[in-house]
């Protein structure tokens, strides 16, 4: 980037960066809060604690793949 003023390249860096720690965090954040829905539900049997999980999983995984088939 040549031609830039090093100030003006490190504020972009910055601001970038601070934008993916963000995202990042609501991520995180959003799966989690998700992740304690399954903990919290009251599961009668140890089958429907691991139906929930699984139903997790497969949330998780077809994000993933969009994601992928997105190219992010």
């Amino acid at each position: 980037m040549e031609g830039l003023d090093p100030k003006i390249l490190n504020k972009i860096k910055q601001k970038v960066q601070e934008e993916i720690v963000k995202r990042e965090r609501e991520t995180v954040e959003y799966w989690l809060g998700e992740l304690i829905k399954v903990y919290q539900k009251n599961h009668q049997t140890l089958a429907e604690f691991k139906a929930d999980i699984r139903q997790f999983i497969d949330r998780m995984k077809t994000r993933l793949e969009v994601l992928k088939t997105k190219k992010y």
